[in-house]
């Protein structure tokens, strides 16, 4: 018998790193995270670093390496947002910003159809039927000094802090009153 060959030993590694706390992390939200009330918007923009509505312009499945393992190659979606609207941050209208989805075991990305884990490898979606426009809460994710696997910056996750517009209403409308302050 052929023991495995390190790749697949290091793939299966970074699998469980990911996938181990993502397990806990991404159980369901529960119904105060998706509340309709000021309080919830208000920690939520409290939180980000910059809260924006923005238009998708270009989204791609792209599969190259992340650090820290140069030689294990991921499939992900990248998509590339245009801002349009701005009520936190120090980023303008007309600002691009890429997000890297579907990394971690949270991460779903733009286009819910792009990214799923079908069998042994991924199903690649040829549709363009995802939202275009999106309220996103960007919360980066703290850096661990030491950390053999460091989390993504940010993902396209099943949450409040990143959804299509048309589902945040609520939010919008909270949200035009805390801009100003």
């Amino acid at each position: 018998m052929k023991p495995p060959s390190m790749r697949i030993v290091v793939a299966c590694l970074l699998a469980a790193q990911f996938a181990a706390p993502g397990a806990m992390a991404c159980q369901p939200l529960a119904a105060e995270f998706w509340a309709e009330t000021p309080r919830r918007v208000k920690s939520n923009f409290d939180g980000a670093q910059f809260v924006v509505a923005a238009t998708v312009i270009d989204v791609k499945m792209v599969h190259e390496a992340k650090l820290p393992h140069p030689d294990f190659k991921m499939t992900f979606e990248r998509a590339k947002f245009r801002i349009d609207r701005v009520f936190k941050g120090t980023v303008k209208a007309g600002d691009t910003f890429v997000v890297d989805s579907g990394i971690s075991s949270c991460g779903r990305g733009v286009n819910p159809e792009i990214v799923r884990v079908v069998g042994s490898g991924f199903k690649r979606a040829r549709s363009q039927d995802y939202s275009k426009q999106w309220l996103i809460y960007h919360t980066s994710s703290p850096h661990i000094p030491d950390a053999p696997v460091q989390l993504p910056a940010f993902e396209i996750e099943d949450s409040p802090l990143s959804r299509p517009l048309e589902q945040a209403g609520y939010d919008l409308k909270i949200l035009e009153k805390l801009r100003g302050r």
